[in-house]
């Protein structure tokens, strides 16, 4: 499985309703994404981002469809206008972790 996270700095905080809601409008839409999840920064420090997007998808050609999907093109288009920075971090897993997992070192 292919797992992408994109951490999201806004120019302004107080649309991170906005941008959340625009990501969690892609659930469901594009038949090949296994899961997504959007969480909203809790605390908010100089180092922070605003919130994550994190997208699970069957393998990298299915993420790669992704890319040029019409409903991530809408979604992204505002996106980019709210964003002031963005990091991504893409990587494979044979399975993901469950809760008892959480915290453990691989």
């Amino acid at each position: 499985m292919h797992v992408h996270t994109v951490h999201v700095v806004l120019h302004d905080p107080d649309t991170v309703d906005e941008c959340a809601s625009l990501m969690l409008s892609m659930r469901g839409r594009i038949d090949s994404m296994l899961s997504l999840q959007v969480v909203v920064n809790e605390h908010r420090g100089s180092y922070s981002a605003d919130l994550s997007l994190t997208t699970v998808w069957p393998d990298l050609s299915a993420y790669h469809e992704y890319e040029t999907h019409p409903e991530h093109l809408r979604v992204r288009t505002r996106v980019l206008e709210l964003m002031k920075s963005a990091t991504t971090l893409d990587y494979t897993v044979s399975s993901l972790p469950t809760v008892s997992d959480a915290g453990q070192a691989p």
